[in-house]
């Protein structure tokens, strides 16, 4: 009998152990494709695991190695990367400059618009100098290349021409990375597995799963059950929930910007009216005292404590502090509703107008609500404001337009991340003339319109000289800002909560990386 007790503790220490070795995350978000080259954050966090790129980026979002060792621009137009020896992908066959050809080619050429395509387009020619060097030729000079290569995954060559249905089914999912695939089950989970043979430093985890749900409070059930062992997108609210002795909290301030867009260009916009609700023979909105009054009208602190709780920083440009572009000089005006209202007395609306203020209402942590409190502060100053909300997948494609048709909105709450920890990107996509065939101002959705902006945007895409980039994105910037281009509201913090006796990696994409999760006894 003491035999066979024994025996039963045994296994229960086993099964124990086990389970140890096995992480179970509670993802908010969930994986649209299979495919790594198909261009949305959520799947990118995830795919990290399974495929690398060649410039690896750290917490903050800073290049360093990943499957390039180093890199250089040999001269303005031309960049080479020097490969990570020994290194293999999950199949045994070893990476190679051809493979990393074949895959920026790969993304360059995908079909469709969730693509990697408007960080390539400098690209001109990708050419595998031998095994373990690659040379990429730019049209321009490209400071960003390889900020903008470090969203590229590397797969094998002869996957070039493989489907997303091929990698949603399995059959195609070979990467470098420190995990291997297993399962991928659409709206319900991904699986991954140690890989034994990793090239980098060996990952505590045997199995790492990726539970995806989406509702705020089944994830926090998940964690309390012990379903999960960590979760992600830990809003304020389910804060006083986790508070126990079981759990702990990290969180960081993150790249994702909210803000207001305005339709700045066209001569009557469609959801402005005068004070008396009729059409106007002119767009309030194109004017800059206008705009400068919308921006005062705004209490970003007060919406930060009473709607976001504390889960958002205040800011008045594209990027947080830290990122290559930040500019410290340019802090969030207060809230001044007196200065507003003579604003707009100035240009010519002494009784205001009315606006409407659309939104989504799924798509980042208390949107409708933060565009409520919008709503009322610019009704304050005079611009009865009606707020209308709709779901994310609705709201996009009116809100951006198309080619046969103009953005349908005249203001509008919307988010913007600037994925390579640098300001040029969102100053190219949301400030840049709007200009299709060029590749920018693709979310210039209000049409905003400076040639001074322009003329410094265009001239930090092609400085090789940091400094003097960075000076010209501050330029742009605080120009851009003086407009009330956009009004900035905040950037989201990005938090987790995880069970006792882990170490979570806060990192500035709000990424969840099992490469960042320990145990304490193994740090």
């Amino acid at each position: 009998m003491a035999r066979w007790i024994v025996g039963l503790i045994l296994v229960a220490l086993m099964a124990v152990s086990a389970q140890a070795t096995d992480l179970r995350i509670g993802f908010k978000s969930e994986v649209s494709s299979a495919d790594p080259h198909v261009f949305q954050a959520f799947n990118r966090n995830v795919w990290l695991h399974v495929y690398e790129p060649l410039v690896a980026q750290d917490k903050d979002l800073k290049a360093v190695p990943g499957l390039a060792q180093e890199w250089r621009a040999t001269d303005r137009t031309t960049w080479v990367f020097k490969l990570r020896p020994n290194v293999t992908f999950h199949d045994g066959s070893p990476f190679t400059a051809e493979d990393a050809k074949a895959s920026i080619e790969r993304a360059m050429a995908m079909p469709g618009a969730r693509t990697y395509k408007p960080y390539l387009r400098d690209i001109d020619a990708v050419k595998a100098i031998d095994p373990l060097t690659l040379q990429v030729t730019t049209k321009v000079p490209s400071p960003t290349l390889p900020d903008n290569i470090s969203l590229i995954s590397m797969l094998p060559k002869v996957m070039a021409q493989a489907t997303e249905q091929s990698f949603a089914a399995g059959q195609s999912n070979i990467g470098t990375g420190p995990y291997k695939f297993v399962e991928f089950s659409h709206g319900q989970r991904v699986v991954l597995a140690k890989n034994e043979k990793y090239w980098g430093n060996k990952e505590p985890w045997d199995k790492v799963t990726f539970q995806f749900i989406p509702k705020d409070p089944a994830r926090a059930s998940a964690l309390l059950s012990g379903t999960v062992d960590v979760i992600d997108g830990v809003s304020a609210n389910l804060g006083d929930i986790l508070k126990s002795n079981k759990f702990d909290r990290t969180g960081r301030t993150s790249y994702m910007l909210n803000f207001i867009g305005l339709d700045v260009s066209r001569a009557q916009s469609p959801f402005v009216l005068d004070d008396q609700g009729k059409k106007m023979t002119t767009n309030p909105l194109s004017n800059r005292k206008v705009r400068q009054a919308l921006m005062l009208s705004v209490n970003r602190d007060l919406i930060i404590r009473n709607i976001m709780k504390g889960d958002a920083t205040p800011t008045a440009q594209l990027v947080p502090a830290g990122f290559f572009g930040n500019d410290p000089t340019l802090t969030p005006a207060p809230a001044d509703p007196a200065k507003a209202k003579a604003l707009l007395a100035e240009a010519g609306y002494p009784n205001g107008f009315r606006l409407s203020l659309h939104c989504p209402n799924d798509r980042y942590p208390n949107d409708a609500k933060v565009c409520e409190a919008v709503g009322q502060m610019f009704t304050q100053i005079g611009v009865k404001t009606d707020v209308q909300t709709l779901p994310f997948a609705v709201f996009t494609p009116k809100a951006q337009g198309s080619a046969t048709e103009e953005p349908a909105f005249s203001a509008w709450l919307i988010g913007i991340g600037a994925v390579t920890g640098d300001s040029l990107q969102p100053l190219i996509a949301t400030l840049a003339s709007f200009d299709a065939k060029a590749g920018l101002g693709a979310g210039n959705w209000g049409r905003y319109s400076n040639k001074e902006v322009d003329a410094l945007i265009l001239k930090a895409a092609q400085s090789m000289n940091p400094a003097e980039r960075e000076q010209l994105q501050r330029d742009a910037t605080r120009l851009a800002a003086a407009d009330a281009a956009t009004i900035p509201l905040h950037n989201l913090k990005a938090v987790w909560a995880y069970r006792k006796g882990l170490t979570v990696v806060a990192r500035a994409d709000g990424f969840t990386f099992a490469t960042g999760i320990r145990e304490e006894a193994s740090k």
